[in-house]
């Protein structure tokens, strides 16, 4: 029979450290050839804004495959999760997936952070304060040992709150900053999270030793850091280099401007099964883009079904 679940239960169930286990498995099989995705599609809903966006996997390992649907129009979002059988049981579940979504998000950072990050990182910067900056925050604690934390965003009023909120959530100081040069300055880890359309870091702050999550821009009309930027890195990756191709603004301009080439950014399931190295050095500057992809989703989805049945 299948189910319908709701955010509150998603919320019950799923938490952020596991997730990183469970897309650190789903990331893995796109290496292995067990698992597939589709890149996101969109599709005009109005004339005056507004997409339908479509996004597909499968995991026939897991038995499962399933898309993930959103409408955006005038800044509101409606997510769902569909999960599919594929050994004959049809569908098995319309999972709300707002939360989902931002789990998934934080988690994703966080496991590249586990494989691109220095082992003996501590300082963490975090710029953006909104509702996906929390679980960045949450994940990248969960798989290092840090003993600092910054934030900075616009507002000051919700970098204090964001600060706050997770201090509490988390047991951990969180130090605000007035801008991001005095939130980034000597950190380890910079996770960007938001909808810029502009970089919201100079090319002067990514320095020496250090590992970007870019995990705001999954549009080409969003951009964290500048396309020149990306010729300071030893080593690029994406979640899904097809998807990195329709939509990461900077990787789109840098191959464009003959920066980097394609055949140089690489999907990090390929570091994370063991095929490439990410980081050989601790003085490597090392990015994630992060755009979302769908075996993310249901790989989450599918976690959820399961403790229920």
């Amino acid at each position: 029979m299948s189910m319908y679940i709701k955010e509150k239960t998603v919320q019950e169930i799923l938490d952020v450290r596991t997730t990183v286990d469970l897309l650190e498995e789903a990331m893995k099989s796109l290496s292995t050839g067990k698992g597939f995705n589709s890149p996101r599609n969109r599709l005009p809903t109005s004339y005056s804004g507004g997409n339908l966006h479509f996004m597909a996997a499968s995991w026939p390992e897991k038995g499962i495959a399933g898309h993930k649907s959103y409408v955006v129009t005038k800044g509101i979002a409606t997510f769902v999760v569909i999960l599919y059988s594929t050994e004959g049981k049809g569908l098995l579940a319309i999972i709300e997936a707002n939360l989902l979504g931002q789990i998934r998000t934080g988690a994703a950072s966080g496991l590249a952070s586990k494989y691109l990050a220095n082992n003996n990182s501590k300082k963490l910067a975090v710029i953006g304060s909104g509702f996906q900056a929390e679980t960045q925050l949450e994940a990248i604690v969960s798989q290092l040992d840090l003993d600092e934390v910054r934030v900075y965003s616009r507002t000051k009023d919700k970098r204090e709150s964001f600060a706050n909120k997770m201090s509490n959530k988390l047991g951990i100081n969180i130090k605000t900053c007035n801008s991001s040069e005095e939130a980034t300055n000597g950190c380890d880890i910079i996770s960007l999270i938001t909808n810029s359309s502009t970089p919201v870091i100079s090319d002067d702050q990514i320095n020496e030793g250090i590992h970007i999550n870019a995990a705001g821009g999954n549009s080409w009309l969003r951009s964290e850091i500048s396309s020149n930027a990306i010729n300071k890195f030893d080593f690029v990756s994406c979640d899904d280099l097809e998807q990195a191709k329709i939509e990461c603004k900077e990787l789109m301009e840098a191959t464009e401007k003959g920066i980097i080439s394609w055949n140089n950014v690489h999907q990090i399931s390929s570091v994370i099964d063991g095929k490439i190295k990410g980081r050989t050095k601790s003085q490597d500057i090392t990015l994630y883009e992060s755009l979302g992809i769908a075996i993310q989703d249901i790989a989450a989805a599918k976690y959820v079904y399961d403790q229920l049945n």
